[in-house]
């Protein structure tokens, strides 16, 4: 089927514009109460944002160098602020609106380059992104994800052009995207994988040509990483941070990737349900991705190209979470799955019932759109009630009611001019101590280090603020801290406390804050 050459034109996208007003509007609606959704990672991002465009390096809350993160996304928030004069959380919301905007704006115009086009399924699949629980959650936040996923997108599309006309134009832009998405997300590396499949299994140029093409796009595409990774081991020794062996087997993390996909439609999470999830979702990707490449072997088309990316992601997250220890599978790190999977699942559709008779066509669009609207009405009861959550708390996360009114972060900021000079703060939330009053404040170590924590208890003149709503069971425990460090207190709070170390000297016998 002809597919129309202005795919990305605004006359052909009027839908896909209007869905992103949408999503943007929705953004702006989710973050009213108390703005962009704040965690641990944003107030990292936020934090080496701020000391880059200070000219004070790239640096974390605690005044180290950043590693656990590459600098991608902490220079896209720098070069915000430097063109806007304004700080990450004054923009936020706008930002991740805009962000959110555009990747449905490209995902209407991707979808005009389906082998066949349906306007009724293309505002479906719109509005299922719209309301979308995994990509609503990242974009009501600040995190890395938001740029990722554009990046994804965009990879998508140049790498769609360079499969139609081989050339070293597409190439290196293909190959470009994906070096700035390796420096936005470590897990971008997997596109490194999905462009050299791309590029090697594509059959019309010759084999050597392949091979060299091969050769320029992995230079190119890993090139930024390096330079990040090579940078992270001179300053720290530590190429991706301090990175501890998983703790989960391969079985245990299909089910807890099968869980987050149960969450998505809303059914309750079951260990053998959650297994089966996992399995039909690489089906989906494998199947579709090779009818895809065998119906469709003079052209690669969209279609070809997300179901092999989805593929490349589950398997990737996969075996990584059972090398490497990280946090339990969550909707914010399947994310990027989302799209490649909702398409997989469905693009089938519309060719499939328009080489049907019209009786039968009309009872086969009937089903579709019947499931359509059962799947919507899943994805809107979420959206409505996260909608309900957050419009008189906020967005979870550090500025989410009633933590910015808590008596540990009041104290904190009337007790900031308190805080002696030269006087390292610890604490098992340095990224809120850094939030609510912009002072370094280190973490306490993790019990897996023990060389850290000797040091630790080694070191005079420190403050410890507590936070008792923080739980971090591989850190250390107030308790012990106090314990071996002989932490004098400052105040005791209902949901925290301040301690210092008793080698600190006062200008007067009182203790201050008592």
């Amino acid at each position: 089927m002809k597919v129309n050459s202005r795919l990305f034109s605004l006359s052909t996208n009027l839908d896909s514009l209007i869905a992103a007003v949408i999503g943007f509007l929705i953004i702006q609606t989710f973050s009213r109460h108390s703005g962009i959704g704040v965690s641990p990672d944003s107030v990292t991002y936020i934090s080496a944002a701020r000391h880059l465009l200070e000219g004070h390096g790239f640096r974390a809350f605690d005044d180290f160098p950043v590693v656990d993160f590459p600098a991608g996304y902490p220079f896209f928030l720098a070069g915000v602020s430097f063109f806007t004069r304004l700080d990450p959380l004054q923009y936020g919301a706008l930002l991740n609106g805009f962000l959110f905007g555009t990747l449905i704006y490209l995902c209407g115009t991707v979808m005009n380059g389906f082998y066949h086009t349906s306007k009724w399924y293309k505002r479906v699949m719109l509005c299922c992104l719209i309301l979308s629980p995994a990509l609503l959650e990242v974009y009501s936040m600040l995190w890395s994800e938001t740029l990722f996923l554009l990046l994804m997108m965009l990879f998508t599309i140049a790498i769609k052009k360079y499969l139609e006309k081989p050339g070293t134009k597409w190439l290196l832009i293909s190959a470009a995207l994906v070096s700035l998405a390796c420096v936005t997300r470590y897990a971008a590396i997997v596109l490194v994988g999905i462009g050299l499949f791309l590029i090697f299994f594509e059959g019309r140029p010759s084999f050597g040509r392949r091979i060299r093409h091969c050769l320029y796009f992995g230079m190119v595409s890993v090139l930024l990483l390096l330079v990040n990774l090579i940078r992270n081991e001179t300053f720290t020794h530590l190429a991706t941070g301090a990175r501890q062996k998983s703790n989960h087997s391969l079985m245990p993390n299909i089910q807890y990737f099968g869980d987050v996909l149960s969450d998505w439609l809303l059914i309750d999470r079951k260990p053998g349900v959650s297994i089966f999830i996992t399995g039909i979702a690489l089906a989906i990707f494998i199947l579709a991705m090779l009818w895809c490449y065998f119906r469709r072997k003079t052209e690669r088309r969209y279609e070809y190209i997300l179901a092999a990316t989805g593929l490349f992601y589950c398997l990737f997250m996969l075996i990584s979470a059972s090398l490497s220890r990280y946090e339990q599978f969550t909707s914010r790190l399947l994310s990027p799955m989302y799209i490649p999977l909702l398409w997989s699942t469905s693009f089938w559709i519309p060719s499939f019932v328009s080489g049907k008779v019209k009786p039968v066509k009309l009872l086969y669009t009937g089903l579709a759109l019947t499931v359509a609207a059962f799947f919507l009405n899943i994805e809107l009861s979420e959206a409505y009630e996260t909608y309900d959550g957050v419009k008189d708390a906020g967005i979870p996360g550090y500025f989410e009611d009633p933590f910015p009114q808590s008596e540990i972060v009041q104290f904190l900021e009337q007790y900031k001019p308190e805080f002696k000079p030269g006087y390292r703060i610890y604490s098992n939330a340095g990224d809120a101590v850094y939030l609510f009053t912009g002072l370094p404040a280190r973490l306490l170590p993790q019990w897996v280090f023990p060389d850290e924590i000797r040091k630790y208890y080694q070191e005079k003149n420190n403050y410890l603020v507590w936070f008792n709503d923080v739980d971090n069971p591989d850190m250390l425990n107030e308790q012990t801290v106090i314990r071996n460090k002989g932490m004098i207190l400052i105040k005791k709070l209902q949901d925290g406390a301040v301690f210092v170390t008793p080698d600190s000297v006062f200008s007067s016998n009182k203790r201050p804050g008592l």
